[in-house]
């Protein structure tokens, strides 16, 4: 045996098989590798084209509105979300709505928003359009949006925002449309379906806030003191006073009633709730922590003396109104009754004080008259 074989232990054969065991070995590991390889590359391609289809196919139905210009494809504005509950931040909330379909707001709405964010700049407030077409250009939602970053205005795709809702079937199928008040039993309905989705503050664009609301929750207002409001309403997110309104409204709607599936469908929902027959008998207690909020805290005039915030006073007249009290949160202006009445800029009414006051960035914007 020669010298090499008794160093390595082994014969020649045996030295050369194994070298070819070990090649053999080397280029099998190499082509696993290279598969391995390409079906992790395969596998990433496959993920990113299901990731890309399945994102295009899903439509949220929300656009954020920017300041670029009126929104002709809303397409352009659309974010997509990982569900509803994105839509909003955390922290409190204040809804708006502009369902009567136009693209902007006028001063006066304008100014209802600006004082709410104003007052309570660590409440966001959402202004929502019942249509995704919102002209962001225009004065007065340029103003808002570049004055207060608490302020968001935002289309809406209503057929996506009903979808899988209480209220999807009453939308859609059912001849609501043909009702002689169905813009203001939409904005009823949508109100309530935004409140039970997210929680948070709804009020009128006819309300002027003058103080801070946040130390308020889990409330309505009553006009009268004798029967409820739905002009200004807060809930905590999921509070079963508001599953049971969004529910009763389908239940019970009414199309020839004005009020039926509004106020009166929340004094409906509390009397119910609190185990009273009317409004006067609600308290805190009764209610189990809900609160029917005296009539000065958001009408501290009734509808009756709505003039009285359009009268013009002698030009030396600058005391404030006895009904403006610390009790009072908002205003009401009753612009249902009232949007016709003319606001003069320079003039001593008390409409014009409470803009200037509490709305100074849609003050500074408002025509002569408006």
């Amino acid at each position: 045996m020669k010298s090499e074989e008794i160093i390595t232990g082994h014969p020649k054969p045996c030295w050369r098989f194994n070298s070819w065991k070990k090649i053999w070995l080397n280029r099998r590991v190499n082509i696993n590798g290279g598969r391995a390889i390409l079906l992790i590359f395969g596998c990433a391609v496959l993920f990113i084209f299901a990731f890309n289809t399945l994102t295009a196919a899903w439509s949220s139905p929300f656009h954020f509105v920017t300041n670029d210009a009126l929104t002709d494809s809303p397409s352009d504005l659309r974010r997509e979300f990982k569900n509803n509950y994105d839509f909003v931040s955390k922290g409190d909330k204040a809804f708006f709505l502009e369902t009567g379909g136009s693209e902007t707001l006028n001063i006066r709405q304008a100014c209802a928003v600006e004082s709410l964010a104003l007052h309570n700049p660590n409440v966001t407030a959402y202004v929502l359009f019942s249509q995704e077409r919102v002209n962001s250009s225009s004065t007065t939602l340029r103003t808002l949006t570049e004055n207060y970053e608490n302020i968001r205005v935002i289309g809406i795709n209503m057929d996506d925002y009903m979808s899988g809702s209480a209220l999807e079937h009453w939308y859609k199928y059912t001849d609501w449309r043909n009702g002689s008040y169905r813009v203001a039993h939409f904005s009823d309905g949508l109100r309530l379906l935004t409140l039970s989705r997210y929680g948070g503050y709804y009020f009128d664009l006819d309300i002027i806030h003058v103080r801070p609301v946040t130390y308020y929750r889990n409330f309505i207002a009553t006009e009268d003191g004798n029967s409820a409001s739905n002009g200004a309403i807060h809930v905590d997110f999921g509070h079963p006073v508001m599953q049971m309104a969004i529910n009763d409204f389908p239940a019970n709607y009414r199309a020839d009633a004005w009020t039926h599936n509004g106020p009166a469908l929340l004094g409906r929902v509390l009397t119910k709730w609190c185990g009273v027959d009317s409004l006067p008998e609600m308290n805190y207690l009764k209610c189990r922590g809900f609160s029917v909020l005296p009539k000065a805290s958001f009408y501290p005039i009734h509808y009756p003396r709505w003039r009285e915030f359009f009268n013009q006073r002698a030009p030396n007249d600058t005391m404030k109104p006895d009904w403006l009290t610390t009790e009072v949160i908002g205003v009401h202006i009753w612009n249902k009754i009232s949007h016709g009445e003319p606001v003069c800029r320079n003039s001593t009414q008390y409409y014009t004080q409470l803009v200037r006051t509490h709305c100074p960035a849609t003050f500074s914007i408002a025509p002569d008259v408006f």
